[in-house]
């Protein structure tokens, strides 16, 4: 947005960030749940392969990582998308609390022009 801003303007920016924003923490709610659900998948699994893994302890551990890497690293990648749905979600409040204060500027400038005095 450029240029002078009307209140209807920044009301409808705000009710469209704001509309973003439950979309994004519906997304987040969703891959946190998956995150969870992966992590635990990846851990039992590592469990098993190391219970089933024949050798010395660090041996079985190893083997153990190995053949479940997969499993960890999609965890691993569920676990990043919630760090960016989350940092997505700071962001889209910032804007709105931007939004917010354009709004009483806006206001302001409305009020100030209606009693005859002129900003600067």
């Amino acid at each position: 947005m450029s240029g002078q801003l009307t209140p209807n303007q920044v009301v409808s920016h705000l009710a469209a960030l704001s509309l973003r924003l439950d979309e994004v923490t519906e997304e987040l709610n969703r891959a946190d749940e998956e995150a969870t659900e992966l992590r635990g998948y990846a851990t039992v699994a590592n469990s098993e392969a190391f219970l089933r893994a024949e050798g010395a302890m660090d041996l079985r551990k190893h083997k153990a990582i190995v053949e479940t890497h997969e499993l960890r690293f999609a965890a691993e990648l569920a676990e990043q998308k919630v760090r960016g749905l989350t940092r997505s979600q700071k962001t889209l409040m910032a804007r709105i609390e931007v939004g917010r204060s354009t709004g009483a500027a806006v206001r302001s400038d409305i009020s100030l022009a209606g009693s005859g005095v002129h900003g600067a």
